[in-house]
């Protein structure tokens, strides 16, 4: 493994030869247009589209009353909690298109399907709709709605380690909500066949399987027989297209209702209003320490904002998923959290790179911070103090989660001497003499990777002298096409070139997992790679009847059966050129994951920033990574996974920042005129390397890479920015304006 060869699907791309939604365009083809509210909170009292129907070009208007009138459901939100006494969660269902009531800026109210887009949204701007404005919540920290209280972990156990503690640290610090921006807008395109009565969607997907599940059978109430769905090139996910959307079934109802097929191509306005926004937390925590600095106990009590709506995944995220890393590296007795899920009137939050470990990571890394400051205990040591030995894996946790391997004080070590840690007084000094305020922080990371585990995977040679890999993933930017056709190429002896993946379509494989969790790798590649030894198996039955010997006898290696001993062989592809087309196609292999697919990558990051105390300006003058992924089928897809999750965490840390007006409910940064995403003046070359200690839960001995990024990331600049200022009195994102009253604030 950890070969470098090329990536199959850059050539494709970079010349513009990639497949996405928008290139797609059907015979008869109508396109729609989303008319969204201008209110975050208000009653619809009527909507008049008399003049708009009458506009050139439209086809068909339809309203919420339309789409309740057919009958279809609510989208669903496919993750409920219960609350610490057991009542369900409240919240209101999510209407595909809003009849009575919208409940946030971009709500969709009707849709608008015309000959071309131009004639759709003008026509829209002539929909006549009376709205009775209502009062809006959408201050997290004051406002809202409970929609559940949710806990996990020992309380009593917490209360009574904090109540022989030597030192109570207690820390309270914002995760601020972000705007995913993918450079690929979401679109969809609904086609209906009346004489099967079958529907195909495409559309963005990071697994065609859960969608349609979702818009299918979930709002559309078909058979999953029915429909069909295809992901061919998303242009970037990050989770924000994991999850369903109104507009996918919209699509498909209007392509239904008319006979012909619908596009629609959100725009960068809807994707900052519709698109499922990430983070958004309010969180306190405390540590509980002895006299000799160990941490006895660790709790957090958090507000997370869900939006107007349950996303599909939304009530997980700041749940179970944030609660599967609480305590991480550490050696934590005691461990409890409660989190308050709290519905606004406000773009409904779901899965952001990481989803929920990147949140409670930076709230205990700043936690922790804290608390080296507080007892007088170096950083380092505090943390080196209250790391999980290896000799104590595998380690179960105070939550029930259990780490399979780790080496943390070694990754540590190796992190401070790559970042020249030890020197950090001279660099500051240099700064200091020219009128500049540095700062070092650090922060260490583990996310206990998931995704499903129904994982189907295909591994067919075909007559046409090729190997077809289908798999229930989905790429959307990683490198999937490169990572399994290497697998496949190792496992059978074959060059790359003959393997071709097939993912993204719902009709070719019965089963699909999907793309999240840091996933592909353990729970697809692992599938793969069971499916290739099966064709092989499949393979070898074959060979050993054109060779007229045992199969049992058979030797296998480079692409090719051999009877030992003897000159006699036939190779993969000649046994492909026997099969008959006709009678059965290609040889087949077929796997379903078995095994764990979780699996604990973990790292340490440090951050060197300097400051301009006239400014407040920030510079992140050095970031060095280290990351333990296992075993690393292709560095540089994990280095390109690490790099561009660090590039995300800055842009959280320093930039990114979701705001909304707290009177109106509108969205004060929905454009990149307000707000700001890392450029490349913003971001350093990362240093660092990947110390691999292999998983034991996976054959391969891999570790997800895709999310590592995002979950360490952020805590090590605000660090290092809290040291350069001398306090911790400083939030995300840490603009040159915050950062200047910071500094004003302590002189």
């Amino acid at each position: 493994m950890a070969a470098i060869v090329p990536r199959i699907e850059d050539h494709r791309l970079l010349r513009g030869k990639g497949r996405f939604v928008e290139d797609l365009n059907f015979e008869r083809q109508a396109f729609a247009y989303m008319l969204r509210s201008p209110h975050a909170h208000a009653r619809i009292l009527s909507i008049n589209a008399e003049e708009a129907s009458r506009h050139p070009g439209v086809v068909s208007i339809i309203t919420g009353s339309d789409v309740y009138d057919a009958g279809l459901s609510s989208m669903p939100c496919r993750t409920p909690v219960k609350s610490r006494d057991g009542s369900p969660m409240r919240a209101p269902e999510r209407p595909v298109l809003a009849k009575d009531t919208v409940r946030y800026v971009g709500d969709g109210v009707a849709v608008v399907v015309a000959d071309s887009v131009e004639d759709a949204r003008a026509a829209a701007e002539r929909i006549e709709v009376e709205y009775d404005e209502l009062e809006p919540h959408i201050d997290l920290a004051t406002q809202g709605e409970l929609c559940f209280d949710w806990e996990k972990g020992d309380a009593k156990a917490v209360e009574a380690a904090f109540a022989r503690a030597h030192k109570r640290i207690a820390i309270r610090a914002v995760n601020n909500r972000v705007v995913v921006c993918p450079i690929e807008t979401r679109g969809a395109i609904g086609v209906y066949d009346k004489g099967s009565d079958h529907y195909t969607l495409y559309t963005q997907t990071q697994g065609a399987h859960l969608i349609r599940a979702l818009i299918g059978e979930g709002v559309l109430k078909l058979d999953k027989r029915q429909i069909r769905v295809v992901t061919n090139d998303v242009g970037g996910s990050f989770g924000m297209k994991l999850v369903a959307y109104p507009e996918q079934a919209l699509v498909l109802f209007a392509a239904a209702k008319l006979d012909r097929p619908v596009k629609w191509i959100g725009d960068r306005s809807d994707a900052f209003l519709t698109d499922a926004h990430g983070r958004d937390h309010v969180g306190e925590a405390e540590v509980a320490i002895d006299e000799h600095g160990k941490f006895l106990a660790m709790r957090a009590r958090i507000r997370a904002n869900l939006g107007a709506y349950l996303s599909t995944l939304g009530p997980l995220i700041p749940t179970d998923a944030l609660a599967k890393v609480f305590g991480y590296v550490y050696d934590v007795p005691a461990l409890y959290v409660r989190v308050e899920g709290i519905l606004t009137h406000t773009t409904p939050l779901d899965a952001y790179r990481g989803a929920g470990k990147p949140e409670i990571n930076y709230l205990l890394e700043r936690l922790i911070e804290k608390a080296a400051r507080e007892t007088g205990i170096d950083r380092v040591e505090i943390r080196r103090r209250n790391l999980i030995s290896p000799r104590a894996m595998p380690y179960k946790n105070a939550l029930g989660f259990t780490w399979d391997v780790g080496e943390f004080e070694r990754v540590l070590d190796r992190g401070l001497m790559l970042s020249g840690w030890k020197d950090f007084e001279a660099r500051r000094r240099t700064s200091k003499a020219r009128g500049k305020k540095r700062g070092i922080g650090l922060g260490l990371y583990l996310h206990a990777t998931g995704g499903s585990p129904t994982e189907v995977s295909q591994v067919e040679l075909m007559p046409d002298k090729t190997v077809v890999v289908r798999t229930g993933t989905q790429s959307s930017g990683q490198g999937h096409e490169t990572a399994f056709a290497q697998i496949v190429s190792e496992r059978l002896d074959i060059p790359m070139d003959y393997v071709r993946v097939v993912q993204g379509d719902s009709d070719l494989i019965a089963v699909g997992s999907g793309t999240g969790g840091s996933s592909s790798l353990p729970i697809g590649a692992v599938t793969i790679r069971r499916a290739a030894g099966f064709m092989l198996d499949k393979a070898r039955i074959l060979a050993a009847e054109a060779l007229e010997a045992a199969a049992a006898d058979l030797e296998y290696g480079g692409g090719a059966f051999r009877v030992p001993g003897t000159d006699v062989s036939i190779g993969l592809f000649d046994l492909a050129a026997r099969l008959d087309p006709e009678i059965g196609g290609g040889c087949l292999g077929e796997a379903k994951f078995d095994g764990e697919n979780l699996t604990c990558p973990n790292g340490v990051y440090v951050c060197e920033v300097e400051i301009d105390p006239e400014t407040g300006a920030v510079r992140v003058v050095r970031y060095t990574a280290v990351d333990d992924l296992g075993v690393v089928l292709h560095p540089q897809i994990a280095e390109g996974q690490i790099h561009g999750g660090l590039a995300q965490a800055l842009g959280q840390a320093l930039l990114e920042s979701a705001v909304y007006d707290s009177a109106s409910g509108q969205l004060l940064s929905g454009s990149f005129m307000d707000y700001c995403l890392p450029r490349a003046y913003d971001v350093p070359a990362f240093e660092g390397e990947r110390v691999g200690q292999a998983s034991k839960n996976n054959p391969l001995g891999m570790k997800g890479a895709g999310e590592a990024g995002t979950i360490g990331g952020c805590a090590p600049v605000i660090n290092a920015i809290a040291n350069a200022l001398g306090h911790d009195e400083i939030e995300m994102p840490a603009t040159p304006e915050s950062v200047w009253r910071a500094l004003q604030q302590r002189g």
